[in-house]
């Protein structure tokens, strides 16, 4: 990888992540890189491109959360730095990646690329999974009290990663890589007053 892009990633992109939420700052980027890299290793794919996606996949949370995967996108293939190392063709590749992690699609990745960033971003334990929804519900829910709040968790949280939820992992390889705190994860919010307990511990 050359250094030149990897300082341009860090210095002038990662640092944006230091505004938003805690749901998606630097801690959750950082964890999706470190997913995607490990995962890259099992196929043959550019390692600068998988590397820019995840920097950039959550990226147009600074614009609007409803349809960030969109404007991540878009924020990636319109950003003429990026040509100092990739083609056109690679720009799009990775903006359609970007645009085809969210779980909530209805439709799967149109590459490995994004198949990378998907799992990826699904790399999380009950503890991440907790704070990151309470910080969340907090910020953009403040009118609910704790209780509220606490029930809002915990139904978001099954509803998305409960068992049958509509976050899931594509790749094989996944199961290996990142996916036992997520299994774990899935037993604990399968009997409430067990998320209780844990939920009691982290709030």
């Amino acid at each position: 990888m050359e250094q030149s892009l990897l300082k341009y990633l860090m210095k002038d992109i990662l640092e944006k992540y230091k505004a938003f939420d805690k749901g998606h700052g630097i801690k959750h980027i950082a964890t999706v890189i470190d997913s995607s890299i490990k995962l890259s290793k099992y196929f043959p794919v550019n390692k600068s491109m998988v590397l820019t996606i995840a920097i950039y996949h959550d990226l147009g949370m600074s614009i609007d959360r409803k349809i960030h995967q969109i404007h991540s996108k878009d924020m990636l293939i319109n950003d003429t730095n990026l040509e100092n190392w990739f083609t056109k063709e690679e720009l799009i590749s990775m903006g359609e990646a970007c645009e085809d992690h969210r779980a909530s699609n209805a439709h799967e990745p149109r590459s490995i690329y994004g198949y990378i960033v998907s799992d990826a971003d699904r790399t999380t334990d009950i503890y991440d999974m907790i704070e990151r929804c309470y910080n969340f519900s907090k910020k953009n829910y403040n009118t609910l009290n704790e209780e509220e709040t606490y029930k809002r968790v915990y139904s978001h949280l099954v509803e998305k990663y409960g068992e049958g939820g509509y976050a899931k992992f594509y790749l094989e390889e996944s199961k290996n890589v990142i996916m036992r705190p997520y299994i774990e994860a899935q037993e604990i919010l399968k009997k409430e007053e067990v998320f209780k307990f844990y939920y009691n511990k982290i709030i």
